[in-house]
């Protein structure tokens, strides 16, 4: 049954970009559409839809390899503050397209975890970019970093409107995603992903709505032994 379910959603997922390009494609060739404005609308739509498609087989893929129990994950002891500040470092050009002011206050190096570096990275910039395109223009994204017991616990917080709270025991399946503007592009996967490094590190992951405003999404990982 799941097997089917998600055979049946990525088909949905694909149907929508490839009718479009499509479509598109056929008013082209055809001569239907021959207007310079219209034929540049044409060609932008189709590169977008493009772009949407290559990043949602990039994402299943990922997606695929992570649940698959013989891919082998590059563990090691690393700083988790080491891996924050490089994914903040990485989102900033998107922070900055917003004028978010992504906040990640200097802490002591010695968070250290048994982990993969480079999942552990996609993990936190696929929430800060959830962060980011959550956030009003203007708005803060805060990040917060502490120990607790034998656990190193992560926090990436937004401004944004929060989440409807039928929502939120789903927002970590396949494909399951917010109908809204600033999501339209999204391709539900992010999520899915971040929740399959989480279980891979024996981590949790899960969001919660602030009492002001916005969305806090908490990352807890077992700290390496001394």
């Amino acid at each position: 049954k799941l097997r089917r379910d998600f055979v049946a959603n990525i088909s949905h997922e694909l149907r929508t970009p490839v009718t479009v390009i499509r479509g598109s494609l056929e008013a082209l060739n055809e001569g239907v559409v021959s207007e310079p404005g219209m034929v540049d609308d044409y060609h932008r739509q189709m590169l977008s839809e493009s772009i949407y498609l290559e990043r949602l087989v990039s994402d299943l893929l990922d997606l695929a390899r992570l649940q698959n129990p013989d891919f082998t994950m590059e563990m090691s002891p690393v700083d988790l503050a080491d891996v924050t500040t490089d994914a903040v470092r990485s989102i900033r050009r998107v922070s900055d397209q917003k004028g978010i002011d992504v906040r990640f206050p200097n802490v002591k190096r010695d968070h250290t975890v048994y982990g993969d570096y480079g999942r552990l990275r996609q993990l936190q910039i696929i929430l800060l970019d959830n962060a980011i395109k959550f956030s009003p223009q203007g708005g803060v994204v805060e990040i917060a970093l502490m120990k607790e017991q034998d656990r190193i616990i992560l926090s990436i917080s937004d401004q944004g409107p929060g989440i409807e709270e039928q929502d939120l025991p789903y927002i970590f399946d396949r494909f399951y995603k917010q109908r809204s503007e600033e999501n339209k592009s999204g391709t539900g996967l992010g999520l899915a992903i971040a929740k399959q490094i989480a279980d891979r590190h024996h981590a949790t992951i899960k969001a919660i709505n602030r009492p002001e405003t916005g969305s806090t999404f908490i990352f807890t990982i077992p700290e390496l032994p001394q």
